[in-house]
């Protein structure tokens, strides 16, 4: 038997034989077949206020769920509007699908209202772009849209559709649906017997051996690989930012994050191993500083899912292509007795180095964002979540959160886009409802689109966000501090007063102006239901350091200036409210 359907309703149901639970969407011309036949659908249409939100969130969503996450917008303003987020995607490897609506396939080229060329825009984006031309092509390429997101190294793709497309009908076998085949993802090994005998000569030889463990062991959902790896080699790992979460904070083994505004004895270990195994990462200008200079003692070992990586940045010595999950248990044993003292001997010396150059305490005479973000670790759940903006803050949550379970820790690395942090916890709490999700802001990251409080309400979404308030855009000022003289130029933020912001959307919020408020207010955020905005007014003026400067080595890092021994009433104060926060630990 034969049944027609309408475009918009066969395109919907095939979203749904994809296992698409969530769409973070917003309605317009171009796409309102789709958005009637959405009304009838299982999958959840969540209405964001910017479009910009839809592809931040399921940004988020495709982080915690491992599975790519859908928006959808309109054409023209609508579409561009998805860009920056599915620019996001695509810098840090994120799963993602992108659906825009376009005018009808007869105007296409005529600049019609509403009309941009979405396809020509996002190519240099995307893994690859799609415009559905037929609607009897639709399961295909939907299909085919999901596969090449997930598979491979992860990324965005679009899929433009005509509103004509939308409206045309198509037949087809009542028994359609039961005849679709779901994608599976498909784990890649192009790796050889050579390539594991290359790098276990190399290893064995290796006397100062180091693993950077990147973003690529969350995406291949390696981390316990790599652990097991790193253990039985009895190789210390450092991570990026973005691999935050891969190595727990109290494995011996684990040496920190590297780069701009990593650990100095992270960067340091770097410049002194005679081994890089780099798993899972790019090389991104941000970790590796000048790269002339980058690891000038060391072999390279890369192994990645992309094969472009291969000698970009850095010259492997040995590429492993493949899925890390199915390459890490491949690497053969180096560790035996020719080697064992000395890798015993290079850990000893990593721990001096962590010793002799420590992350700065955080100080709780002072309410900086330092304080702020140390105390909220310190009275939240271990298995919470937290989704980051860009600038200080976020520099300094990756410093000061040290207990982020795998795919916990969502910031945007390699765009460094401003108003991502609160989508990406809308996307992270639709993923995880049962979670704890703070998003950690700034004052000028948050306003980019603090319009989505709106949203949290609708969807009655209990996420937490940290306002953190120096009235400055404060990474731009810090950099105008230390290159530019001091000429604080358009950095001076006017903010509102976010407590009354907070109550006009109807979210619950308060005010901390100081350290003991703050700590009421986070124990306050814990006991709401719903929604919560914690406005701190942090220092105005602080640094966040180590920094490599630009055009620096990591040998190069700046460390904080000397300072004097705390007195003994200053440790008394430490030890006082760390008492504190343990009696108002969630």
């Amino acid at each position: 038997m034969k049944i027609q359907l309408r475009g918009a309703d066969y395109i919907v149901k095939i979203i749904e034989l994809l296992g698409v639970e969530k769409l973070f969407a917003y309605p317009g011309g171009a796409v309102l077949p789709i958005y009637d036949a959405l009304a009838f659908s299982k999958t959840k249409n969540i209405l964001v206020r910017h479009e910009q939100a839809a592809s931040f969130a399921a940004n988020g969503y495709a982080k915690i769920t491992g599975k790519p996450g859908f928006c959808l917008a309109t054409s023209g303003p609508g579409a561009t509007n998805l860009v920056t987020g599915i620019a996001d995607s695509y810098a840090d490897s994120v799963p993602m699908v992108a659906i825009t609506g376009q005018v009808d396939a007869h105007v296409i080229g005529s600049d019609a209202f509403q009309e941009t060329d979405i396809t020509g825009i996002c190519l240099p984006i995307t893994k690859k772009c799609f415009q559905i031309q037929d609607i009897k092509d639709a399961p295909h390429i939907f299909k085919t849209a999901y596969e090449i997101a997930q598979n491979g190294r992860p990324g965005p793709v679009l899929i433009d559709i005509p509103r004509s497309i939308q409206r045309a009908t198509i037949e087809l076998d009542s028994d359609w649906e039961t005849k679709f085949v779901s994608p599976e993802r498909i784990r890649i090994d192009n790796t050889s017997e050579e390539d594991f005998a290359n790098a276990l000569a190399i290893m064995k030889e290796s006397k100062k051996p180091l693993i950077i463990a990147g973003h690529g062991n969350l995406l291949a959902d390696s981390y316990e690989e790599i652990r097991s790896f790193a253990k039985a080699e009895n190789i210390p790992a450092i991570s990026t930012i973005l691999g935050m979460g891969v190595f727990e904070e109290k494995n011996p083994l684990y040496f920190s994050w590297l780069g701009m505004h990593g650990m100095k004895y992270a960067n340091l270990a770097v410049q002194e191993a005679d081994l890089i195994l780099a798993i899972g990462i790019r090389f991104d200008d941000r970790i590796t500083g000048r790269l002339k200079d980058f690891a000038p003692n060391a072999k390279i070992i890369h192994a990645d899912i992309d094969r472009s990586e291969n000698s970009k940045n850095i010259k492997a010595d040995v590429f492993l292509h493949g899925d890390l999950k199915l390459t890490l248990p491949k690497f053969k044993l180096s560790l035996d007795s020719s080697n064992q003292s000395e890798r015993k001997e290079w850990i000893a010396h990593l721990n001096k180095l962590k010793d002799r150059y420590p992350l700065k305490k955080a100080n709780y005479k002072v309410f900086n964002m330092i304080s702020a973000i140390d105390v909220l670790d310190k009275m939240s759940p271990e298995n919470m979540i937290v989704a980051t903006d860009v600038g200080q803050h976020q520099m300094w949550a990756s410093q000061y959160l040290h207990r982020m379970k795998p795919n916990h820790f969502l910031t945007s690395g390699g765009l460094g886009s401003m108003g991502y942090g609160f989508p990406a916890a809308m996307g992270a709490q639709a993923a995880a409802p049962n979670h704890s999700v703070w998003c950690i802001s700034g004052d000028g990251s948050f306003q980019m689109n603090l319009q989505e409080l709106i949203t949290c309400v609708q969807e009655k979404w209990p996420i937490k966000i940290l306002v953190l308030d120096n009235n400055y855009l404060g990474m731009v000022r810090q950099w105008q501090e230390q290159f530019y003289n001091k000429n604080y130029s358009g950095v001076d933020i006017l903010n509102p007063d976010y407590v009354l912001l907070a109550k006009a959307y109807g979210v619950a919020s308060a005010c901390a102006t100081n350290l003991e408020e703050y700590t009421d207010a986070v124990k306050l955020a814990y006991a709401t239901d719903g929604p919560f905005l914690l406005h701190a007014k942090v220092l105005k003026e602080d640094n966040v350091l180590p920094m490599v400067p630009p055009g620096a080595s990591l040998s190069e890092t700046i460390y904080y200036p000397e300072t004097r021994v705390p007195e003994e009433e200053e440790l008394k104060e430490e030890l006082r409210y760390a008492d504190t926060l343990m009696a108002h630990k969630v």
